[in-house]
């Protein structure tokens, strides 16, 4: 218990410490995170409302009455606009240039969404669709037009907020953990809305029918006027993304195509989502015993959903440890194995009695072992480092299109697969109330009195969902086998990154501090473990035996405490040693990759593009494109895919030619500084703002076409830019001690400052209590 005492006062003094400034080797004080999870968990609770036209969809199907019909052609019509907004969504995420980052902008659409979300509440869908014979295809455009609009603010929102813990630090393990304390922070919001809509439906509703206008509007009109503290995760956080400031870093939207389509961790997780219409297949299940068989209360599964979800708490609260102790891929392959015997489970109850404890019981222990929140995020996070780490740029919006379109393919087919079934089992989407257990249930009656309804489908349907849902969750481990990012490897790639951002940077004045000494220590620490040899790791019966010494006196258990800790160190010494001597292994393979043949050819290679300049860089075209067929082809999977980079670079030199034809016929005419000169342009007046968006415009088509132009040329020059700086390490280090030591000073000047503030107003307080008690004593 004493010990529990002391972890808690120790985190309690480390979250004062670190409240506005990082530990030291992390990147985020802990406010960010709490303002980040605040306006995460008032995000889940205000984005609740949204109108979609899925199969069985409670609002537009269940209230509205479209049958299953409209709302399939309805959803490919959603999946085609879906195909058309998607191009245009990743370039925005891959090219907006703003102050606010690339992420934090979008946060500020919460109040036009907030908006749009109460406009689509309160519109009389009823009232349009019982004017007449069109009515209800009048309705269906009108609901389709206002759900697109707000759907697709929304979903900017969800952007901005969502995405911005991948870029709030480039640290994994920091990024782990600031994934764990927002997800427990913020699910507390489906915490409130596991209890608030069961418990609205019997406040609003009469018997238990929540498909009723009433019920939508009591209930998602107050949560949507929620979205305004959204803004905290604006207001409260920053971006720290890994990238040279040197870089031009856009790319071409057909090469950033073509890196996200080689990306392997991309089609697992694409893999492990798009077999969701199988393992989903069941539905809400414990939903639709309540509202279709009653089996409870819906306060009831208000109060027993929101307990077991907040199993779901001590999963994301354990996910850092299970992610360093297992690995991501062992946690994804343990967890889809236990969700086969999960769902197959339901047999065992769901028709019995006790279907609600079995309910109950079982989704605690679904949701326990559910840590999506925290794992899924950190492996999006490795997927888009990897991806950096591969070819040399950050690429986001890109995985989003492909996904999306492949996604939507997958999905019209595989969309026909529920509503298929649900008609061979009797129920056409038309007639609701086939799923109905009871004829006419009355809430006063209990179920022993209540009418059978002969007509019933909902169990006979459910043995069948319930079937293929099994096998979907069985299909779902495979993927995961194929997944072959470890957490050292994840360190190590992130470590390469930072040596090449500061490569990169090297002749430029205004470098990073934080990025350049982070980028040395990569270097340094190569240096130092690299060939040296690895050590046993004590055996965790240490641990055993520090803590079965005795603990009578306070000498004793001060002594114990100490053993244990000095046990645990010597193992986590011992792990962290070894794991550096791997990682050191790796980024020194990356510091030498052109001492090798195939480096060498590459080098070539480059020098040969980039010795025709920016103007006649493609002069040479099949002489480079023979050379580049000649790389060698090594078993190095780093070799073997910048190996089809430069076959790649070299096709497309006969498209540079064309365009050079074409845009630059007196030679390449291009400012790099055009961008940010336009940017930093004043808006203070309408013909500012104007001539300020015309300029921007401007620039941006300009570098669009330079870089689409220039793409193999720049990836020469980066190329043996890393060539040259490898080269010149010790140069490049040289700078690490001093910049260190006036770091050091000029911390040490801001934490002197702090302090006498805080004795200051500490002195005041005091003053001021003082005078209070003497105005009390008169």
């Amino acid at each position: 218990m004493g010990e529990l005492v002391n972890r808690i006062k120790e985190g309690a003094l480390d979250l004062k410490m670190y409240w506005r400034q990082p530990r030291p080797g992390e990147y985020v004080p802990y406010r960010e995170v709490v303002m980040l999870s605040i306006g995460w968990m008032a995000l889940l609770m205000s984005i609740s409302w949204t109108i979609g036209f899925g199969v069985g969809n409670q609002f537009t199907g269940m209230t509205l009455k479209m049958n299953n019909t409209q709302l399939l052609v309805m959803s490919y019509v959603c999946t085609g606009i879906g195909y058309l907004t998607t191009p245009l969504n990743a370039w925005i995420i891959d090219n907006l240039r703003s102050t606010d980052g690339k992420y934090r902008v979008y946060i500020k659409l919460a109040l036009p969404s907030m908006v749009l979300t109460l406009i689509s509440l309160w519109l009389p869908y009823e009232k349009i669709r019982d004017s007449g014979p069109l009515g209800i295809y009048f309705m269906i455009a009108l609901l389709f037009i206002v759900g697109q609009i707000q759907g697709y603010v929304q979903g900017w929102v969800n952007t901005g907020v969502t995405n911005m813990v991948h870029v709030m630090t480039p640290n994994t393990q920091e990024r782990t953990k600031i994934m764990a304390i927002t997800s427990i922070i913020y699910s507390m919001g489906y915490t409130i809305s596991n209890i608030y809509f069961p418990l609205m439906v019997d406040v609003l509703c009469k018997n238990g029918d929540k498909y009723n206008m009433r019920y939508f509007r009591g209930t998602y009109t107050p949560v949507a006027l929620l979205m305004p503290i959204v803004l905290v995760a604006y207001f409260g956080t920053k971006e720290r993304l890994v990238l040279p400031k040197s870089r031009i870093t856009k790319m071409s939207f057909a090469n950033s195509m073509r890196a996200v389509a080689g990306n392997k961790i991309f089609w697992i997780k694409c893999a492990d989502g798009w077999n969701d219409f199988l393992e989903g297949a069941k539905g809400n299940i414990w939903d639709w015993m309540v509202y279709r068989a009653h089996i409870m209360k819906s306060t009831t599964y208000g109060v027993l959903n929101t307990i077991s979800y907040n199993a779901n708490f001590w999963g994301m609260l354990l996910s850092p440890w299970f992610i360093k102790k297992f690995g991501k891929r062992n946690i994804k392959i343990f967890k889809n194995i236990i969700q086969i015997f999960l769902i197959a489970s339901y047999f065992l109850f769901y028709k019995k009695p006790f279907a609600a404890i079995g309910f109950f019981i079982v989704y605690t222990i679904d949701r326990f072992i559910d840590t999506y929140n925290v794992i899924d995020s950190a492996i999006e996070s490795d997927m888009r480092d990897n991806q950096q780490y591969l070819i040399g740029e950050r690429i986001d919006g890109a995985f989003g299109f492909i996904q999306s379109y492949a996604g939507g393919a997958i999905g019209a087919v595989t969309g026909l697969f529920i509503p298929w079934v649900y008609r061979k089992k009797g129920f056409d989407g038309n007639d609701y109330s086939v799923l109905d257990v009871y004829k006419d249930y009355d809430e006063t009656k209990p179920l022993s009195e209540q009418i059978l309804n002969p007509n019933c489908v909902l169990f006979s349907l459910m043995d069948t969902l319930l079937k293929i849902s099994i096998v979907g969750a069985a299909i779902d481990v495979l993927p995961w086998f194929a997944y072959d990012i470890s957490e050292t490897g994840q360190r190590a790639m992130i470590r390469v990154i930072r040596i090449r951002t500061i490569v990169e940077d090297r002749n430029n004045p205004n470098r990073d501090e934080a990025s350049y000494i982070e980028g040395c220590e990569a270097i340094l620490k190569a240096r130092k473990y690299f060939n040296a040899e690895k050590v046993a790791v004590p055996h965790h019966s240490t641990i055993s035996a520090a803590r079965a010494l005795p603990a009578k006196t306070p000498e004793e258990k001060a002594a114990r405490l100490d053993a244990i800790k000095a046990a645990q160190r010597a193992i986590e010494e011992a792990k962290t040693h070894n794991e550096e001597i791997e990682i050191a292994e790796f980024v020194m393979n990356e510091l030498t990759r052109f001492d090798r043949e195939f480096g060498q050819k590459q080098v070539e290679l480059c020098r040969m593009i980039v010795e025709g300049g920016q103007d006649h860089f493609h002069d040479k075209a099949e002489a480079i494109s023979t050379l580049a067929h000649t790389l060698p082809e090594t078993k190095v999977k780093e070799e073997r895919i910048w190996r089809k980079q430069e076959i790649k670079n070299a096709k497309q030199l006969e498209h540079s030619r064309t365009l050079a034809a074409h845009y630059y016929p007196d030679g390449v005419d291009y400012d790099p500084d055009k961008v940010q000169t336009a940017f930093d342009m004043p808006d203070g007046t309408r013909e500012e703002a104007k001539a300020r968006r015309r300029a921007m415009k401007q620039a941006s088509d300009e570098q669009n076409m330079y870089t689409t132009y220039a793409a193999p040329y720049l990836a020469a020059v980066r190329t043996l830019d890393l060539y040259e700086g490898y080269k010149n390490l010790d140069a490049l280090i040289a700078d690490y001690d001093q910049t260190v030591a006036e770091r050091k000073a000029r911390h040490d000047a801001e934490r002197e400052e702090q302090e006498r503030l805080a004795a200051e107003r500490k002195l005041e307080k005091e003053r001021y209590e003082a005078q209070k008690k003497l105005k009390k004593r008169r």
